[in-house]
């Protein structure tokens, strides 16, 4: 992910805000760019004058939203079709599977808001709530509480440690990183429980 973060901010120090919608917009329709890495470099340039802070904010919100959406729409449409034409047909059609959707499609809030945090659990989410037809109303209002919380994290963050914006960023990685490795282990851990009480809803 550095490396993605090292490459692209020279793009966005030369097209500025052009380069900031593409950022967002994409890291959150299909590429798993670093957003929230680059949320905080172009943070702290501006908290130097180089970038207009609240236009960073409004800007990445919109490219966050509209990402998020068109991901939704995407998978929701074709998202099934696509996934049994590679292969994953069984997968898709499993009784779990089934669980999970209707689980997830009456309870998607918590889900939603915190994915939004990290890009590889926000496309993901993104895909599932399209291919589960989560409520789009629902999906909608969870995923603008989520986007607007995760632009003004990071963003903040960024702002105020400026240059040293990278030593915050290594902190929020790590921390991300134990996060992801808990819950991993939690669900081998708890698998035949989490499976039962899926099957049994």
């Amino acid at each position: 992910m550095d490396f993605f973060v090292q490459y692209i901010i020279p793009y966005i120090l030369a097209y500025k805000y052009l380069a900031i919608f593409t950022v967002s917009f994409f890291a959150a329709f299909i590429v798993p760019i670093p957003s929230g890495s680059l949320l905080m470099a172009t943070a702290g340039f501006a908290s130097v004058g180089y970038f207009n802070f609240k236009l960073i904010i409004i800007i990445s919100i919109l490219g966050n939203i509209i990402g998020d959406n068109l991901s939704y729409w995407w998978a929701r449409i074709y998202g099934k079709k696509i996934f049994s034409y590679i292969g994953f047909r069984k997968i898709i059609r499993s009784r779990t599977f089934s669980s999970i959707e209707h689980k997830f499609r009456q309870h998607p809030g918590a889900i939603v808001f915190l994915s939004r945090f990290e890009v590889l659990s926000t496309l993901s989410v993104n895909i599932l709530a399209g291919i589960g037809k989560v409520p789009y109303r629902k999906y909608l209002m969870y995923e603008s509480i989520g986007s607007i919380s995760q632009v003004l994290f990071y963003g903040s963050i960024g702002y105020i440690f400026g240059y040293n914006w990278q030593s915050a960023n290594n902190i929020i990685s790590r921390i991300l990183l134990l996060i992801l490795f808990v819950l991993i282990f939690l669900i081998f851990k708890y698998k035949k429980s989490i499976v039962k009480y899926l099957k049994s809803k």
